[in-house]
């Protein structure tokens, strides 16, 4: 419901939303429509950077909407099975379970190398021209392509200042994920087709057994042994894992950094893509995957929250009890609550979860106590007394916090 660079939020289009799109219909029927630039805002990171985002103007989203709805059925039977992220019934915890079983298919579990595929600013790096010509494979409606042509040219505002799009798509346009998912089917389809597919896999299993059995062409030749590779990309970051020797996980990075740089000239950060031993552990999508044994001495790999996120989450409720004591003390744990609750589903699948839980629910009751003693200028055994109702003997470890909010 942010408005765009027009001023224009959800209430003011909905008072007058059948004229609005009433004109909406005939400038796209007659071909005079043109988006209007999207407004960068920048928002924080996890690593203190800043995300720009682009924010088209509501009757652009209600464009882009459209496009959407017609593009998003041609190319979700396109889009490969491995690709999770920005795709219907598809989310962050079917990508981290994909990961965890191809690394544990067959109960076998030795030589695992991992590559952590990191783009450098894929959203702002897209190629245009190659982006419209693998529209264009699936859609050959000339009005369409122009639509689409003017909407990821439309550029973006930055205080104040309109700055033409020479490349990449806005991150906060509706159509934006549908893109860069098109953009980077290249790459999945690539990948396929040399590693993933049933006639890579044969093949592969014809080259090994004939050195296995030391087949006279195999011991001619010289053949090298062939490893297996697994894949699973959500949006711009991927995993490649590697049955094999750790020089020929480098090999395979080196060949997709020739594959995106070279084919659809977008940038492999090298210096962040690293290559791993799963016995190491690596962070896909915010989860720790590692492999370790279990107290009956069997190797399994588990997921986990990474300390770092964990430190992170806990100094931004800190943040959020430091100040506002204006704030209704209902009100303060709704807010609480949001963050809690969210995080905690993001998380609700991994392993090891109790002590990290644990954590961050004594950080949330101390700083809490100490806001509540601060905002009534009390000490927190009075606030305790007044403001909490005593446990259940037996059900509850906590109080519970009760009274009115602001609104």
């Amino acid at each position: 419901h942010t408005p765009g660079v027009d001023g224009v939020n959800k209430t003011m289009l909905q008072a007058r939303l059948a004229v609005e799109l009433q004109i909406l219909r005939d400038e796209l029927l007659s071909g005079h429509y043109q988006p209007l630039p999207a407004r960068r805002v920048y928002i924080p990171k996890s690593n203190g950077k800043l995300r720009p985002l682009g924010i088209p103007a509501l009757r652009d989203r209600i464009v882009q909407r459209a496009m959407l709805m017609a593009m998003e059925p041609i190319w979700e039977s396109d889009f490969h099975t491995l690709s999770y992220g920005f795709r219907p019934e598809r989310s962050v915890h079917h990508a981290i379970r994909t990961v965890k079983l191809q690394l544990t298919d067959c109960g076998e579990t030795r030589g695992r190398w991992v590559i952590e595929g990191d783009l450098s600013s894929y959203f702002d790096t897209v190629h245009h021209r190659l982006l419209m010509k693998a529209v264009r494979r699936r859609i050959s409606d000339a009005r369409f392509m122009t639509l689409l042509w003017k909407t990821i040219k439309a550029g973006h505002i930055d205080v104040g200042l309109f700055r033409a799009a020479s490349e990449g798509v806005p991150q906060g346009g509706v159509i934006s994920p549908l893109l860069s998912n098109i953009m980077l089917n290249e790459f999945d389809q690539y990948l396929h087709e040399r590693y993933l597919s049933g006639k890579a896999r044969k093949d592969r299993w014809y080259w090994n057994n004939s050195i296995q059995r030391g087949r006279s062409t195999a011991v001619r030749e010289n053949w090298q042994w062939k490893p297996a590779v697994a894949y699973c990309r959500y949006a711009d970051d991927f995993v490649l894992i590697v049955k094999g020797t750790k020089a020929q996980a480098e090999a395979i990075r080196e060949e997709c950094r020739g594959v995106l740089e070279g084919s659809l000239k977008l940038r492999l950060n090298m210096d962040k893509t690293k290559i791993t031993h799963v016995n190491d552990g690596f962070i896909f999508l915010g989860h720790r995957i590692i492999r370790k044994r279990s107290r009956y001495g069997e190797m399994r790999v588990v997921s986990t929250i990474p300390q770092e996120k964990a430190r992170n989450f806990a100094a931004s409720l800190t943040a959020l009890l430091s100040g506002n004591y204006s704030e209704s003390k209902v009100d303060m744990a709704e807010q609480l609550n949001r963050k809690l609750k969210g995080w905690a589903m993001f998380y609700k699948f991994v392993d090891f979860k109790a002590k990290v839980f644990s954590y961050i629910d004594r950080v949330v009751f101390w700083k809490l106590a100490h806001w509540l003693a601060r905002k009534y200028r009390t000490g927190i055994a009075s606030l305790m007394r007044w403001w909490c109702k005593p446990p259940k003997p037996g059900v509850s470890e906590e109080g519970v916090l009760f009274g009115k909010t602001n609104h």
